[in-house]
């Protein structure tokens, strides 16, 4: 089976060749490296200093957020006078881990504290009043919102007509009306002077424990950066500048004094702590994290994440791998189903108008509304259109929104909002939605909206061009460039996510050294060399590869892996950690004959 969608490869240009020389001769690394820094903002040896050698002290004052001094006094006053709270957060991993730290760090100070996550399905997403029932009936006076909160304006109201305050701990866009809230923490606020726009929501929070501690000359706040970390690398927010710094210590407090839940699922999951990625977050213990929320209560995450013993914690990783595995079981039957009835509209629809979609809109009142967001990514992935996944709940379709490269899905939305009022509520970003639209009106949201995204698409410079997925290569290179001292380098690049990607290379003319070996029809390793030549010190210099796709077929349904074939490969340089060794290898990420 060959790849769905054949990939547009961009090789990145470098604007000033005097400062990639420069800089390479000054930070002493190779040239292609050098390139890459200078390609991301990183010109001079000051730059590449904050870049690669993290420090604590980077951590902007907390106090130049605004609003800062008047949720942080209201926390003190908390503090001094032993005042019950509730704190409130979203289900998914940033706002599970935000309630967590926020949580953990009341309950080292024996401050009494509720912790309310709002059941996906009943209360739906952000505040709810169900929440602020709960806080009213425990004679609860203040409540801090951690990732939600900044559209809420009904349910702020409510609670201040209840003697309720509210301190919102959010990084999501804020809409034109704010909630009256007690005091709101979102540098995306208008005069809000945090030089820091990227953080998390866990991360908004942080800062206001950060500026607690300050206020009460207390370091406890060290202790919660693991919390951050993986809240922040989850999240896939931009992995630049403060975001690197909380990661990088995060991830340090994981490897040297793990807390008893990450030290668990590390564990559980066969990862070694002895090598902490974004990755591992993003692809092992997200998903872990949020199977619960996906399929049932997310206070069950809540537990896990405060364990105070391993026995405790382990107990509550059986949920976790248990939640987990029926979530993976649910969203594979839905992605099939999902394709199928996608390939079946399109195939009926040639000829029609709805033939030029390009985007896809899919409704089915039996899909699971807790893993609607990864079908959407995974249609994305698959076939390369902004696509909305919807389910019926309550009355309404409701799902999740994910878009492709340079496509604000946020924005096209809210076009659509405004030119069909099919729209009942949604929020979201650039990549990323949740939508609830009225059921009977799901066509014409769905033409709309088609309408809408293709005006945007096909009004830019390049068209259709947006509809191909694109490779960005950082660096063409030699592969005889890829020895120890430029993998130790590049180990220095990380922490990897948005905004600082895993450096990707290209490399031309590789020969296929032996038979290719493909395990489970998708993931095959190979070996490559250059190919032979004059300079026989190259001959037997072989690398390492792991291609996690089905084979590619070349015209003549051959498979393109075959000893001896010549390649341009597209890759990234990784390490393999397996029984105790480490080994360098390429993981492919495209290929195409020579």
């Amino acid at each position: 089976m060959s790849s769905a969608i054949k990939k547009k490869w961009t090789i990145s240009c470098v604007s000033d060749e005097k400062k990639v020389k420069h800089l390479s001769e000054e930070i002493n690394v190779p040239s292609s490296l050098a390139s890459i820094l200078v390609n991301r903002g990183i010109h001079l040896r000051t730059d590449a200093k904050k870049f690669f050698v993290h420090d604590l002290k980077n951590l902007y004052d907390p106090f130049r957020m605004l609003g800062m001094e008047k949720a942080s006094n209201r926390i003190v006053d908390v503090i001094n006078n032993k005042e019950k709270i509730l704190i409130f957060g979203d289900y998914d991993v940033d706002g599970t881990s935000g309630v967590s730290m926020f949580h953990t760090f009341l309950r080292e100070l024996d401050i009494p504290n509720e912790v309310f996550i709002p059941d996906r399905f009943t209360d739906g997403y952000g505040l709810s009043n169900t929440g602020i029932d709960v806080a009213n009936k425990l004679g609860i006076k203040l409540i801090v919102a951690i990732d939600c909160g900044i559209t809420a304006v009904d349910k702020v109201a409510y609670a201040k007509n209840l003697g309720i305050d509210f301190i919102i701990c959010d990084h999501h866009q804020p809409p034109e009306e704010l909630p009256d809230a007690y005091a709101i923490l979102d540098a995306l606020q208008q005069d809000c002077q945090y030089p820091f726009k990227s953080l998390c929501g866990t991360g908004v929070a942080f800062k206001l424990i950060q500026a607690v501690c300050q206020k009460l000359n207390l370091d406890s706040w060290y202790n919660l950066l693991d919390f951050v970390a993986v809240a922040t690398a989850a999240d896939m927010v931009p992995v630049i500048d403060e975001n690197r710094t909380l990661i990088s210590f995060g991830f340090k407090q994981i490897l040297s004094n793990p807390r008893p839940s990450f030290a668990t699922i590390f564990k559980n999951s066969n990862l070694k702590l002895e090598h902490v990625t974004t990755s591992n977050v993003v692809f092992t213990i997200g998903p872990r994290i949020n199977a619960v929320g996906r399929l049932g209560d997310a206070t069950r995450a809540v537990k896990f994440l405060t364990s105070k013993t391993t026995s405790e914690a382990e107990e509550l990783m059986s949920v976790l791998e248990k939640e987990n595995t029926n979530r993976k079981k649910i969203d594979s039957e839905i992605y099939l189903q999902a394709q199928t009835s996608y390939e079946t509209a399109r195939s009926i629809s040639i000829g029609s108008d709805s033939a030029d979609d390009v985007a896809i809109v899919l409704h089915n009142p039996d899909w699971h509304p807790g893993v609607l967001g990864i079908i959407a990514s995974r249609m994305v992935e698959k076939y390369y259109r902004p696509s909305i996944i919807l389910t019926t709940f309550n009355g309404y379709a409701k799902g999740s929104a994910r878009s492709i490269n340079n496509f604000n899905i946020y924005d096209a939305i809210k076009q659509t909002s405004e030119e069909c009022n099919a729209v009942v509520q949604f929020g979201g970003h650039y990549h990323a939605a949740g939508i609830e639209i009225e059921i009977e009106k799901i066509e014409e949201f769905r033409n709309t909206f088609n309408r809408i995204a293709k005006s945007i698409i096909r009004g830019t410079e390049n068209g259709d061009e947006m509809l191909v997925p694109e490779i960005k290569v950082d660096a063409e290179i030699d592969v005889i460039e890829v020895n120890q001292r430029f993998v130790k380098i590049l180990s220095h690049f990380e922490p990897f996510g948005p905004g600082n990607m895993t450096p990707v290379f290209l490399t031309r003319n590789l020969q296929i050294v032996g038979e290719p070996k493909t395990y489970n029809g998708s993931t095959t390793v190979f070996k490559v060399r250059k190919p032979v030549s004059n300079d026989s010190r190259f001959d037997n210099y072989t690398f390492d590869c792991v291609y996690y796709q089905p084979p590619d077929l070349d015209n003549n349904n051959r498979h393109i892996l075959r000893s001896g074939n010549r390649l341009d490969i597209i890759y990234s340089v990784e390490e393999n950690h397996w029984n105790g060794n480490t080994k360098t290898q390429f993981r492919i990420r495209d290929l195409k004959l020579n």
